[in-house]
């Protein structure tokens, strides 16, 4: 089921975002990069539940703090 194309409304409440949150992702105007998506048509946009998870694990800083407080 990781090929399971979400909306962006879907997405973003699958991972906790906003749905506009996630629009500026997508258009790079930050600092932040967001989750890889499938442009549909002129203005359609799907993203990928095993891009979205990547995306996350991506972001995760815990293990890097348990390393370093186990030293």
């Amino acid at each position: 089921m990781d090929n399971v194309d979400l909306t962006a409304g879907e997405a973003a409440e699958y991972l906790g975002l906003s749905e506009s949150y996630l629009a500026k992702l997508r258009m790079g105007t930050g600092l932040q990069v967001g989750p890889s998506y499938l442009k549909v048509g002129l203005r359609a946009v799907r993203y990928r539940r095993a891009d979205l998870d990547a995306w996350m694990d991506s972001k995760s800083c815990g293990q890097h703090v348990a390393t370093r407080s186990l030293r």
